[in-house]
């Protein structure tokens, strides 16, 4: 099984790497792709702070060596599409090409994962109308914007929220359990026989 997973320069660390390692660790091939960049080019990650300011922090994260270039992409390949948060997702709304992508996974109802800003992917895609979904607080109006409705959840909840084919969270406290829903609409069954994981 293949899910592709769309990054950029200023992806959220934990928002990309821990989805990432999670599917992974399922033998679940990851394509890790950004447009204009190709395999062995890095991308910058950044960390998040809710800390005492009226808005969050950004600090430099892990840098990244994409593992698949965006141009060779066979999007028939590909079991769903995980989207993260952070600043990437403001400017890829702009590129076509990867509201295309988005458009073929939301037409063939297949599963989909986004979190926190990577819902502005969606909505400039033009995929929320009449779905509901979450993400982080400050991009109610986005959801709004592209006729869906905002499910609220605090930043530092667990949870996550389930439409369709569309699985959504505010922020990376949820990490876990908008895996878990995601692994659910991919298919994936785990279960431990012996003390050992299969799936």
């Amino acid at each position: 099984m293949k899910v592709l997973l769309l990054a950029g320069d200023y992806v959220e660390d934990y928002e990309f790497y821990a989805p990432m390692k999670a599917l992974e660790m399922l033998d679940i091939d990851v394509h890790v792709v950004c447009p204009d960049k190709k395999a062995g080019d890095n991308i910058q990650t950044c960390l998040h702070f809710i800390e005492e300011w009226q808005t969050y922090s950004e600090r430099p994260g892990h840098p990244f060596q994409l593992n698949y270039t965006f141009a060779d992409i066979k999007i028939g390949d590909y079991a769903g599409l995980v989207i993260g948060g952070g600043r990437f997702p403001e400017y890829q709304r702009y590129d076509q090409r990867v509201l295309d992508i988005v458009r073929y996974f939301f037409d063939k109802n297949l599963p989909v994962a986004t979190i926190c800003h990577g819902i502005q992917i969606l909505s400039a895609a033009g995929v929320l109308k009449g779905r509901s979904c979450s993400a982080f607080s400050m991009c109610k109006l986005d959801v709004i914007a592209g006729g869906g409705e905002y499910v609220h959840f605090e930043v530092s909840s667990k949870s996550a929220h389930v439409d369709g084919n569309l699985v959504s969270a505010p922020a990376y406290p949820a990490i876990g359990v908008w895996m878990r829903e995601f692994i659910k609409l991919l298919g994936v069954k785990i279960q431990f026989v012996s003390n050992k994981l299969t799936t």
